[in-house]
């Protein structure tokens, strides 16, 4: 389910009320007495402002509990566990939208804690609109599975993905800090990082630091921290305002990420005795990228120092091939040959390396039509042609093949054999499948398929797609340094 608290994002403690009160111990049924509830759908006109409508299934619940001071408000998630929707108070509003396909009919939870330290909980049933998609910006940063894993971009400009910038509020931000650099000073490895815990607020690390740490979104409004081995470092709540991708209002960010303090990868504002921000900008946000800022103390000065964070995600594989919507895909000769044969052993698992490296022979798309030839293969698939890959699992060839694709992220384990789990996934097709899947020197190996239809996914990135296939398997005799297939694509803009 997909909860967002409204303007309660606060870190005290909400539940025990230590006011005086003529009943010093109260039951749950004497919490919610004189309690008033009224339900309100958004609306947000064309300049953006925003108002409220009463609606008996809206999704923001206005509220007031008068016989306490605070109280703290969630529901159960599928898994048991509590979301918070608000805390701190008694009165005010809270968002919730039941996630898709879940039941508009929803419990909500109200826990105080009495003086004598017991808790007592009451719970009220609403009937709520439910959400029949995810927004273009909670795909971007949760993807339509409604969970995504990034992790700091070493692949940012200069390999800086933690620092300080310079800007006016405008100029060095948006596009150019993701894509161009610019940043003043930036770490590039994990070691440095750990140099950087005069900046945190306790001075210690806690695992956040490392580049194998993980930050997941999800679709019920979480951000979740772990470390290099699973635990678990810090989680909050966040919600995006003011999305706008076509940086129409300013070329600075698309948005704000709103979170509780200390919620993402290494929180902390630059040069601020360990101050975590709130607000972060979004400079930048695809399938792949998400670039924050946030400015010395909330807000630029003329030109003064700012504080950045660059993140990447390999787990959208479909939101990258897609847009998710659909997305056009052309051969790749821009970093080298497009098809060919590689050490499979090593190149399967090279990620970014594989885009212009680790072959042993490869052609551009210009050799492709003598390729097709040899083979026989029996579409036009070689220079000029392309692919469109649709979000709903199509496959669509200019040479006017068609078929269908799936991906599996959670099988990392290689088609060779080798079962190291660190691919980024498969890629499994039918019917005409991707361009020119042949096997190389197929001849070679009569005992498999000479047209491909499963791939270990050696990269994906919002402009890249890199895809291999073990000559034979292990099973088969194999030896270590195997030959594979690549392939290697690019996104047409």
């Amino acid at each position: 389910m997909f909860a967002v608290a409204v303007g309660l994002l606060t870190a005290c403690d909400p539940i025990k009320d230590e006011a005086s009160m003529d009943i010093d111990n109260i039951t749950a049924e004497q919490l919610m007495q004189g309690a008033t509830f009224s339900q309100y759908n958004q609306v947000k006109d064309a300049d953006g402002n925003i108002s409220y409508v009463e609606a008996a299934d809206g999704n923001y619940i206005k509220y007031s509990i008068p016989n306490v001071s605070a109280v703290q408000i969630y529901y159960l998630k599928p898994d048991g566990s509590e979301f918070i929707l608000a805390k701190g108070s008694s009165a005010g509003m809270f968002a919730y939208v039941p996630g898709r396909g879940s039941d508009p009919n929803q419990t909500v939870y109200f826990r105080y804690v009495n003086q004598d330290g017991k808790e007592v909980v009451a719970q009220k049933e609403f009937t709520l609109q439910v959400a029949q998609d995810l927004s273009a910006e909670m795909k971007l940063l949760c993807s339509n599975d409604g969970k995504k894993i990034w992790k700091w971009n070493t692949n940012a400009p200069d390999g800086r993905y933690w620092g300080n910038l310079g800007s006016d509020g405008t100029n060095g931000l948006g596009v150019d800090i993701a894509l161009k650099g610019g940043s003043w000073w930036g770490v590039t490895q994990d070691e440095e990082l750990l140099t950087q815990l005069n900046h945190t607020d306790d001075g210690k690390a806690h695992g956040d630091e490392s580049l194998d740490a993980t930050m997941v979104i999800t679709e019920d409004g979480l951000i979740t921290c772990y470390d290099k081995d699973g635990n678990q470092i810090r989680q909050g709540k966040f919600e995006v305002q003011g999305y706008d991708p076509t940086y129409s209002k300013t070329p600075a960010n698309v948005g704000i990420l709103k979170t509780d303090p200390g919620t993402i990868l290494f929180p902390y504002e630059i040069n601020s005795n360990g101050r975590m921000p709130e607000t972060f900008y979004i400079a930048y946000l695809t399938p792949s990228r998400l670039t924050l800022y946030y400015p010395d103390n909330g807000e630029f000065s003329g030109w003064s120092e700012g504080t950045y964070w660059q993140f990447a995600s390999t787990s959208d594989v479909t939101g990258c091939l897609t847009d998710n919507s659909e997305a056009t895909w052309e051969w790749d000769n821009d970093n080298g040959q497009c098809w060919g044969n590689a050490g499979y052993s090593g190149f399967v698992y090279a990620k970014e390396g594989s885009i212009n490296g680790g072959q042993w022979w490869g052609i551009t798309s210009d050799g492709l039509a003598e390729q097709i030839s040899n083979y026989g293969y029996p579409e036009n698939d070689g220079e000029g042609a392309t692919m469109t890959l649709t979000s709903d699992g199509l496959i669509k060839k200019s040479s006017g093949g068609t078929g269908t694709f799936e991906v599996d992220i959670e099988n990392t384990s290689d088609l060779g054999g080798y079962n190291e789990g660190k691919t980024l996934g498969r890629f499994k097709t039918t019917g005409s499948g991707i361009m020119f899947a042949q096997r190389i020197n197929a001849g070679d190996h009569p005992d498999l398929p000479a047209q491909i239809s499963e791939f270990d996914i050696a990269y994906i990135s919002d402009n890249n797609f890199v895809l291999i296939a073990p000559s034979f398997y292990l099973s088969s005799g194999g030896q270590s340094w195997q030959e594979g297939t690549f392939w290697r694509f690019k996104k047409v803009k």
